[in-house]
């Protein structure tokens, strides 16, 4: 009996031991479940405002309120941070780029111009490339000085998901960085309701600089261009030189229209003229016709070894002249260029230059829509 008893305290002891061993053990055990309970909670918040934080960037990411592009938001940008600087108000930056297709408009404080780049060319003599630009003077005033002023370098970065589009972000100040500064100063006059092109030279080492040129232009010089003493108004007819790549302005009592001839095509009804119709205004013309005189290819003065003889090809040409008249048949949409085409009945070598104006017959103005 006497001899049972130490084992079976023993035994006794360990019981109680290892008891409160597994007591501690359960206790540790359920604060840890408690800390890791803790942590998925605060893990699951951080997932689902991490989610939201995505959700929001993919619905926002390459688009704005009022679905600028990013040229144009970047252009607005940097407009909030120049406000005060050289330009003046009202002068806002164009960009351009060497394949861009047609014009782009050019705001200044005297008003909306049409600009577009014609290509560019090496100048090896002073390591610099000749920019072809033509403006668009849509204006009733004649530009005798300007200054563009802006810089030009390689194509905007592209941005991933997520990534804001403004100066705060690290590649935009990056790219802004790399830009060239100029400043060119331009004498040639931009007359009213034409086209005039020029050239400005850009100092750059490759035409990898030169992927995007963007600038503002500040007029310092322009005068207003009398009308007729008689009191009529300026001349309504075109003259467009068929062969010729740049656009001429047709004015109508609805405004002023541009049209290039893109190419003709001989028929058997005579000649097809390929146009394209720029309308800058708010409605649509459902109906309008060309009308004018056609002929032959303009002489040129040079080859004319006297004015007298120049004089002579020019009442000889003019008495070449014949009357047309075609509809024109497509509807002539706003704010954009529009290919339609016109038939003249006249062999392709009498259709080389018109002198012609546009009738406009019919007119809509989009539906009213509410706002709520």
């Amino acid at each position: 009996m006497n001899s049972k008893f130490p084992s079976t305290l023993v035994a006794l002891l360990a019981f109680l031991c290892l008891t409160g061993c597994n007591k501690d053990l359960e206790e540790r055990i359920d604060r840890l479940e408690a800390e890791l309970r803790e942590v998925r909670s605060d893990t699951r918040e951080n997932v689902e405002g991490l989610k939201s934080r995505v959700i929001a960037a993919e619905n926002t990411v390459g688009t704005a309120d009022d679905d600028r592009s990013f040229a144009e938001r970047l252009q607005a940008v940097e407009g909030a941070v120049r406000q005060g600087g050289a330009g003046g108000v009202g002068n806002q930056m164009v960009y351009l780029r060497p394949n861009l297709q047609g014009h782009a408009p050019l705001q200044t404080d005297h008003g909306t111009f049409l600009i577009r780049m014609e290509g560019m060319e090496l100048n090896i003599e002073n390591n610099s490339y000749s920019v072809h630009l033509n403006i668009g003077n849509p204006q009733a005033i004649a530009i005798e000085q300007f200054t563009l002023t802006g810089d030009h370098g390689g194509g905007t970065p592209e941005l991933d998901e997520g990534e804001a589009y403004s100066l705060d972000n690290p590649k935009i100040r990056e790219w802004q960085a790399t830009l060239k500064p100029f400043e060119y100063q331009v004498t040639k006059t931009l007359e009213p309701f034409s086209w005039t092109p020029f050239d400005i030279e850009l100092a750059a080492d490759s035409r990898d600089e030169l992927e995007m040129i963007r600038f503002s232009m500040s007029i310092e010089n322009a005068r207003l261009k009398r009308q007729g003493t008689s009191g009529g108004t300026e001349s309504p007819f075109a003259h467009i030189k068929v062969d010729s790549k740049g656009a001429s302005v047709l004015r109508t009592e609805y405004g002023a229209f541009l049209v290039t001839v893109k190419k003709s095509e001989k028929t058997d009804l005579g000649t097809r003229l390929i146009l394209e119709i720029g309308n800058p205004y708010g409605f649509t013309i459902n109906q309008c016709r060309i009308i004018g005189d056609h002929g032959p290819a303009l002489p040129e003065r040079n080859d004319s070894a006297s004015p007298q003889e120049y004089s002579e090809k020019m009442r000889e040409w003019s008495a070449n002249l014949q009357p047309f008249e075609s509809a024109v048949p497509d509807k002539i949409a706003n704010f954009r260029w529009n290919r339609t085409s016109i038939l003249i009945a006249s062999p392709e070598k009498n259709v080389k230059f018109l002198r012609c104006q546009l009738r406009v017959e019919d007119v809509t103005l989009p539906a009213a829509t509410d706002k709520k």
